[in-house]
């Protein structure tokens, strides 16, 4: 009789583990993100003078994350689309074209800037989930976590830029002082 309740268990186990493209729940997914209807998106030009709204990540990376203001989109389809710059304490930038979708936890890559201004889309663009790695230092999980999407739905462009504005002040004072 054991061995029944164990090969059982055993059975429902597998089928949890290998049932990893079912939506999941606590992510706020309700729908299968494949049949989500995608907007046609075009990437916009790299615009020569761009207004930067630089954010805060946290204390740990000494890099510097910034989003283009006329370039920050949310589409019909619930995707926050924008041009993000990143930019390390060398002074090198990477720059690119990305989106995230709220309801879905998910992130992508449309097309990187390269040195002689054009933009080189990515092959194979597709979503992805977010997650893996290291949460603390991605700026993606931030944006996705604090600056973007407000249970599990993309906020209004307008106040996107007024959050991310205020990322700063949110986190002044010391531990003894206590923080706003």
């Amino acid at each position: 009789m054991a061995a029944l309740l164990l090969a059982l268990s055993a059975g429902v186990a597998s089928a949890q583990i290998t049932n990893w493209q079912s939506p999941e729940p606590f992510r706020g997914e309700e729908k299968d993100p494949s049949k989500v209807k995608e907007d046609d998106y075009v990437i916009p030009p790299m615009p020569s003078r761009p207004d930067w709204r630089e954010y805060y990540l946290n204390a740990q990376t000494r890099n510097r994350y910034y989003i283009a203001r006329e370039q920050l989109n949310v589409g019909t389809d619930g995707a926050v689309r924008f041009i993000s710059r990143v930019v390390s304490p060398s002074g090198t930038e990477n720059i690119s074209v990305e989106g995230i979708r709220c309801g879905t936890g998910e992130r992508r890559l449309y097309a990187t800037l390269q040195r002689n201004g054009e933009w080189s889309e990515t092959r194979g663009s597709r979503w992805l989930p977010i997650g893996g790695g290291n949460r603390l230092n991605s700026y993606v999980f931030m944006l996705y976590s604090d600056y973007l999407c407000s249970a599990g739905v993309a906020m209004e462009s307008r106040r996107i830029l007024e959050v991310l504005a205020d990322s700063f002040n949110a986190r002044t004072g010391t531990p003894i002082t206590g923080y706003r």
